[in-house]
Protein backbone atom coordinates (compact mmCIF):
# COMPACT_ATOMS: atom_id res chain seq x y z
CA UNK A 1 0.00 0.00 0.00
CA UNK A 2 1.14 3.50 -0.73
CA UNK A 3 1.13 6.48 1.57
CA UNK A 4 -2.26 8.16 1.46
CA UNK A 5 -2.94 11.54 -0.06
CA UNK A 6 -4.12 14.06 2.56
CA UNK A 7 -6.97 16.24 1.27
CA UNK A 8 -9.19 18.90 2.82
CA UNK A 9 -12.69 19.43 1.50
CA UNK A 10 -15.46 21.89 2.31
CA UNK A 11 -18.87 20.59 3.31
CA UNK A 12 -20.82 19.06 0.42
CA UNK A 13 -24.20 17.42 -0.10
CA UNK A 14 -24.83 13.82 -1.08
CA UNK A 15 -28.09 12.11 -1.96
CA UNK A 16 -28.89 8.42 -2.03
CA UNK A 17 -30.32 5.59 0.04
CA UNK A 18 -29.31 4.48 3.49
CA UNK A 19 -29.34 1.26 5.48
CA UNK A 20 -28.69 0.61 9.16
CA UNK A 21 -25.51 -1.39 9.73
CA UNK A 22 -25.50 -3.17 13.05
CA UNK A 23 -22.38 -4.94 14.11
CA UNK A 24 -19.56 -6.62 12.26
CA UNK A 25 -21.56 -8.41 9.53
CA UNK A 26 -19.79 -7.05 6.43
CA UNK A 27 -22.14 -9.01 4.17
CA UNK A 28 -24.84 -6.39 4.92
CA UNK A 29 -22.95 -3.91 2.73
CA UNK A 30 -22.91 -6.24 -0.26
CA UNK A 31 -26.58 -7.13 0.11
CA UNK A 32 -27.46 -3.44 0.26
CA UNK A 33 -25.52 -2.73 -2.97
CA UNK A 34 -27.32 -5.62 -4.70
CA UNK A 35 -30.71 -4.39 -3.44
CA UNK A 36 -30.04 -0.81 -4.62
CA UNK A 37 -28.97 -2.01 -8.07
CA UNK A 38 -32.09 -4.17 -8.37
CA UNK A 39 -34.34 -1.27 -7.32
CA UNK A 40 -32.90 1.05 -9.99
CA UNK A 41 -30.92 3.41 -7.75
CA UNK A 42 -28.06 3.67 -10.22
CA UNK A 43 -30.42 4.66 -13.02
CA UNK A 44 -31.73 7.40 -10.69
CA UNK A 45 -28.15 8.52 -10.11
CA UNK A 46 -27.52 8.60 -13.86
CA UNK A 47 -30.54 10.85 -14.39
CA UNK A 48 -29.53 13.08 -11.49
CA UNK A 49 -25.81 13.52 -12.20
CA UNK A 50 -25.14 12.00 -15.61
CA UNK A 51 -22.63 9.90 -13.62
CA UNK A 52 -20.20 12.82 -13.78
CA UNK A 53 -17.51 12.80 -11.09
CA UNK A 54 -18.37 14.77 -7.98
CA UNK A 55 -16.59 18.10 -7.49
CA UNK A 56 -15.25 17.22 -4.03
CA UNK A 57 -14.45 13.52 -4.30
CA UNK A 58 -14.02 12.85 -8.02
CA UNK A 59 -16.25 9.81 -7.58
CA UNK A 60 -19.33 8.86 -9.53
CA UNK A 61 -20.74 6.80 -6.65
CA UNK A 62 -19.95 6.93 -2.95
CA UNK A 63 -20.38 4.63 0.01
CA UNK A 64 -20.76 6.85 3.10
CA UNK A 65 -20.37 5.28 6.55
CA UNK A 66 -22.05 7.72 8.92
CA UNK A 67 -19.77 7.18 11.92
CA UNK A 68 -19.44 10.89 12.67
CA UNK A 69 -21.03 10.63 16.14
CA UNK A 70 -18.65 7.94 17.43
CA UNK A 71 -16.13 6.28 15.10
CA UNK A 72 -15.55 3.46 17.60
CA UNK A 73 -19.23 2.45 17.48
CA UNK A 74 -19.81 0.11 14.57
CA UNK A 75 -23.60 0.58 14.43
CA UNK A 76 -24.34 3.36 11.94
CA UNK A 77 -26.20 4.43 8.81
CA UNK A 78 -24.50 3.58 5.53
CA UNK A 79 -25.44 5.44 2.36
CA UNK A 80 -24.94 4.65 -1.29
CA UNK A 81 -24.93 8.13 -2.73
CA UNK A 82 -23.75 10.69 -5.26
CA UNK A 83 -22.62 14.26 -4.78
CA UNK A 84 -25.38 16.71 -5.65
CA UNK A 85 -25.95 20.45 -5.32
CA UNK A 86 -29.60 20.24 -4.30
CA UNK A 87 -32.16 18.01 -2.64
CA UNK A 88 -33.14 15.08 -4.85
CA UNK A 89 -36.74 13.88 -4.86
CA UNK A 90 -37.12 10.37 -3.48
CA UNK A 91 -33.57 10.25 -2.08
CA UNK A 92 -32.16 10.90 1.39
CA UNK A 93 -29.83 13.90 1.64
CA UNK A 94 -26.85 14.27 3.93
CA UNK A 95 -24.41 17.13 4.33
CA UNK A 96 -20.88 15.74 4.57
CA UNK A 97 -19.05 18.10 6.92
CA UNK A 98 -15.90 19.96 5.98
CA UNK A 99 -12.98 17.76 6.97
CA UNK A 100 -9.49 16.50 6.27
CA UNK A 101 -9.20 12.98 4.91
CA UNK A 102 -6.42 10.50 4.33
CA UNK A 103 -7.23 8.97 0.93
CA UNK A 104 -6.10 5.40 0.34
CA UNK A 105 -6.23 4.22 -3.29
CA UNK A 106 -6.63 0.59 -4.22
CA UNK A 107 -7.28 -1.49 -7.32
CA UNK A 108 -8.63 -5.00 -7.52
CA UNK A 109 -11.79 -7.04 -7.19
CA UNK A 110 -14.51 -5.66 -4.97
CA UNK A 111 -15.00 -5.82 -2.04
CA UNK A 112 -11.50 -7.22 -1.40
CA UNK A 113 -9.71 -4.12 -2.79
CA UNK A 114 -11.70 -1.83 -0.51
CA UNK A 115 -11.21 -4.05 2.55
CA UNK A 116 -7.46 -4.13 1.86
CA UNK A 117 -7.34 -0.30 1.77
CA UNK A 118 -9.37 -0.04 5.00
CA UNK A 119 -7.24 -2.59 6.83
CA UNK A 120 -4.05 -0.79 5.81
CA UNK A 121 -5.53 2.54 6.92
CA UNK A 122 -6.64 1.34 10.36
CA UNK A 123 -4.05 -1.30 11.22
CA UNK A 124 -0.84 0.12 9.77
CA UNK A 125 -1.06 3.76 8.77
CA UNK A 126 -3.28 5.42 11.41
CA UNK A 127 -1.44 4.15 14.53
CA UNK A 128 1.90 5.51 13.23
CA UNK A 129 0.61 8.65 11.51
CA UNK A 130 0.22 11.28 14.24
CA UNK A 131 -3.47 11.49 13.35
CA UNK A 132 -6.64 10.02 14.82
CA UNK A 133 -10.11 9.40 13.42
CA UNK A 134 -12.08 12.67 13.17
CA UNK A 135 -15.80 13.06 13.81
CA UNK A 136 -16.80 12.78 10.15
CA UNK A 137 -17.99 9.94 7.94
CA UNK A 138 -15.72 7.37 6.34
CA UNK A 139 -16.22 7.17 2.58
CA UNK A 140 -15.73 4.76 -0.27
CA UNK A 141 -15.16 6.68 -3.48
CA UNK A 142 -15.56 5.00 -6.86
CA UNK A 143 -14.02 6.99 -9.73
CA UNK A 144 -15.48 6.88 -13.24
CA UNK A 145 -14.03 3.93 -15.10
CA UNK A 146 -14.86 0.68 -16.72
CA UNK A 147 -13.87 -2.52 -14.95
CA UNK A 148 -10.53 -3.89 -16.13
CA UNK A 149 -9.57 -7.46 -16.99
CA UNK A 150 -11.12 -9.90 -14.56
CA UNK A 151 -13.45 -7.25 -13.15
CA UNK A 152 -10.79 -5.19 -11.36
CA UNK A 153 -11.81 -1.65 -10.40
CA UNK A 154 -10.22 1.33 -8.70
CA UNK A 155 -11.57 2.58 -5.41
CA UNK A 156 -10.56 4.92 -2.64
CA UNK A 157 -11.10 4.72 1.10
CA UNK A 158 -11.42 8.18 2.69
CA UNK A 159 -10.57 8.17 6.39
CA UNK A 160 -11.46 11.42 8.21
CA UNK A 161 -8.52 12.56 10.31
CA UNK A 162 -7.46 15.16 12.84
CA UNK A 163 -4.03 15.64 14.37
CA UNK A 164 -3.30 13.84 17.66
CA UNK A 165 -3.79 16.17 20.61
CA UNK A 166 -6.27 18.38 18.72
CA UNK A 167 -9.74 18.68 20.24
CA UNK A 168 -12.22 16.71 18.17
Amino acid sequence: MVTPQIVERPAFRVAGRKAWISGPDNAIFGRFWVQCRAEGLFETFARLTGMRPGAQTGGTVLGVSRVEQDPAKRDFYYMIAVETEAEAEGLESYLVPAARWAVFSSRGLMPEALVQAEMHAFMEWLPASGYRHALAPEMEVYPPEEAGPGGEVSCEFWLPITEEGTPI
